[in-house]
């Protein structure tokens, strides 16, 4: 009899998981009773009762829930099967995803059909688990853990608990992301903190994120926007998928994500322009093209040059689907060692990779060149959405320990912006000191000016 794993999405079962023709495949029979409600399973593909889902794009959207790089290689070596083998890493890992899709056994593990459990974890074990993951490039995840997230960086999956921190057991669902500071760069998980700050600030996002120490070990605590803390307490899953699973991208290449630079318009690939027709295809389309400009202008903003397809997500919800808040987002291209890099964009902006060469014209080109927004309001759009950055940029006080001049080179930026400028080169990334053009008068001009000492003064005391 073949093995099958049960696909759920709010514990409504979806159907069954099949092995596909060969390991990166699987395959998905869709139960004739199941009813997605209001809640949207994919933009994938569409689900239809009684029939077989397309083997390829089942496989890239569940593929898209599993472990990315380094992560999949040891977590898979660790539970002794193959990393391409996708339907058996949806078999150790898929009791808690990514958003309230779960890939379960049909009796759940073990003979135990209950979801999991939680361990309080002391600071030393809670340091031991952040240690692990840095030394081991994984999720660190208990033997028995069934959870897992997509992504490169080394985490622990955690809980709040009482006066500490729980870790999830068996299929238990995770309420937190503790990333730990990498050595020799611990200004980078900071930088992270100030993005998740000035993105709530620019009304992007609203989960918490906290800098944290266990023993000596630093870490990023970030409160997953996919889940709901519960009287008891218990955990509500909000669905998600990303959009590099919206638009079927392959799961098995980390390139996918990436706009192709020698190909713009490589079908494989995402961009700006993709994901704006995936979007364009939603009833509440009109909010989501808006969001998605907002968001294009922000990462730009940022100098996040990692705002690929997997770190932009889409919350299917009973009242429709929105994009989800911003996360991960991480100012990459004002760090001096980044340069070599060629300042290259995940998605170009109006044909150009290069930040450098970005400006307000051609962000609205961009819009445009999508041909879902009348110029007008594209327009206004983007003149909207880095006036929203700026005022963060002026109003947020940055986290002792950011990078050098990091707060100038954003001050710098959204100031070209709104000049009508291309961004060029600051004189921070040229590796000379820097006086902000066009100072600002009056309490905004006192904060950013009082935010930049901080700034130095905090990465040296680091």
């Amino acid at each position: 009899m073949p093995e099958i794993l049960v696909v759920r999405l709010h514990d409504r079962v979806v159907g069954q998981l099949r092995r596909g023709r060969d390991p990166s495949r699987v395959r998905l029979t869709i139960g004739e009773d199941f009813d997605t409600g209001l809640t949207t399973l994919t933009d994938s593909f569409t689900v239809i009762p009684g029939t077989e889902a397309p083997s390829d794009t089942v496989s890239n959207f569940l593929g898209g829930y599993v472990p990315e790089g380094n992560h999949r290689t040891v977590m898979a070596s660790r539970r002794g099967v193959d990393p391409g083998d996708l339907f058996a890493l949806l078999r150790e890992f898929g009791g808690s995803l990514a958003g309230a899709v779960t890939v379960r056994p049909p009796g759940g593990y073990d003979g135990q059909p209950t979801a999991g459990w939680l361990a309080d974890m002391s600071e030393s074990g809670l340091a031991d688990r952040l240690r692990q993951a840095l030394r081991e490039t994984d999720q660190a995840v208990p033997d028995d853990s069934r959870s897992t997230l997509p992504g490169f960086q080394p985490k622990v999956l955690a809980c709040r608990a009482a006066g500490g921190w729980a870790q999830p057991h068996g299929a238990a669902h995770s309420t937190h992301i503790l990333k730990p500071a990498v050595p020799g760069r611990s200004s980078r998980l900071v930088d992270e903190h100030y993005g998740h700050l000035l993105a709530q600030a620019a009304g992007l996002s609203g989960f918490a994120s906290e800098l944290l120490v266990a023993d000596d070990v630093d870490f990023l605590a970030i409160q997953r926007f996919d889940r709901l803390v519960l009287p008891g307490p218990a955990v509500a899953l909000l669905h998600q998928e990303d959009a590099a699973q919206a638009l079927g991208l392959d799961w098995r290449t980390s390139e996918a994500k990436f706009q192709d630079p020698h190909w713009p318009d490589n079908p494989a690939r995402a961009s700006a322009g993709s994901v704006a027709q995936l979007l364009a295809t939603d009833p509440g389309s009109a909010t989501l093209l808006r969001d998605w400009v907002r968001r294009l202008v922000f990462s730009v903003v940022l100098g996040d040059n990692d705002a690929h397809a997997k770190n932009i997500a889409l919350l299917h919800t009973g009242q429709g689907t929105v994009l989800a808040p911003v996360y991960d987002a991480v100012p990459n291209l004002f760090a001096r060692d980044m340069i070599d890099e060629g300042f290259r964009l995940a998605f170009a902006v109006n044909g150009a990779f290069d930040h450098r060469h970005v400006s307000a014209d051609s962000l609205v080109a961009e819009v445009q060149s999508w041909r879902l927004i009348a110029p007008s309001v594209a327009s206004a759009a983007v003149s909207d959405a880095v006036a929203v950055c700026t005022q963060a940029v002026q109003e947020v006080s940055p986290p002792d320990g950011v990078s050098m001049g990091l707060v100038d080179k954003l001050t710098w930026t959204v100031d070209r912006l709104a000049a009508g400028d291309i961004i060029g080169t600051s004189p921070w990334q040229a590796g000379k000191s820097m006086t902000i053009p066009r100072p600002r008068s009056g309490p905004a001009s006192e904060r950013t000016a009082g935010a930049s000492r901080t700034d130095q003064h905090g990465a040296t005391d680091r």
